[in-house]
């Protein structure tokens, strides 16, 4: 397997996902540089609920170049964006420490509907690289499960946004997060309706802490 992931690299070298060079990485240092210049490039830890008590690591601040490349990746059929975000995430000191946190990583999931629509779960595709590459963090799909279609977040204003997503999800199989640390993974963090009614969930059915890992954090302000 590594032999041919070798073979495949050496054929198809990593392509930078902001200027489309060939390279080393999915990420050239030219353009690490430009996110890191223009501040959008901020590895970040914030605390969240009543107590504080939900820690949300976020890789971006969503404006510039890579709002540009999230919107690509969800709505314009370029999945192979997930490389990129993928190596932000294990190759930071700070996120690495912070997922060293928890036994669950389980993405915001999607009705099939949505999926056949879009053709993947863009949130599911870069949860499934951060499983892979850190053995310690198990992927878990199948315990939150979208029962409802919902409007879409952006359009709505932050009144509406927690009102779109109440009882729009249901925990199943919940014998595999009793009891465990489990890390939801969404691609951006605006009001936090999303991520935060799935955290309520996952604590009413068992789990023993939920954290939230995002690509980026909106600070725009949603009246």
């Amino acid at each position: 397997m590594n032999f041919l992931y070798t073979a495949l690299s050496f054929i198809f070298p990593p392509v930078c996902g902001i200027c489309n060079k060939y390279g080393n990485s999915y990420i050239c240092n030219t353009c690490m540089e430009k996110l890191k210049n223009e501040k959008i490039y901020l590895p970040q830890i914030d605390f969240y609920g009543k107590n504080g008590d939900i820690k949300h690591c976020y890789i971006f601040v969503y404006k510039g170049m890579i709002r540009e490349k999230i919107l690509q990746y969800k709505f314009f059929d370029k999945p192979y964006l997930a490389n990129m975000f993928f190596e932000f995430f294990v190759k930071n000191e700070k996120v690495c420490g912070f997922l060293k946190n928890y036994d669950i990583i389980s993405p915001i999931p999607m009705t099939k509907k949505k999926i056949a629509q879009r053709g993947y779960n863009q949130s599911e595709l870069i949860a499934r690289k951060i499983a892979q590459k850190l053995k310690y963090l198990k992927l878990e799909k199948d315990i939150l499960i979208k029962c409802n279609e919902t409007k879409t977040q952006s359009t709505l204003n932050k009144k509406q946004r927690l009102e779109n997503v109440k009882n729009a999800y249901k925990i199943q199989n919940e014998q595999k997060i009793t009891g465990k640390e489990v890390l939801i993974f969404d691609d951006i963090y605006t009001t936090g309706a999303t991520c935060m009614e799935c955290a309520k969930i996952l604590k009413i059915a068992g789990a023993k802490s939920v954290g939230i890992l995002t690509i980026a954090k909106d600070f725009k302000e949603i009246n």
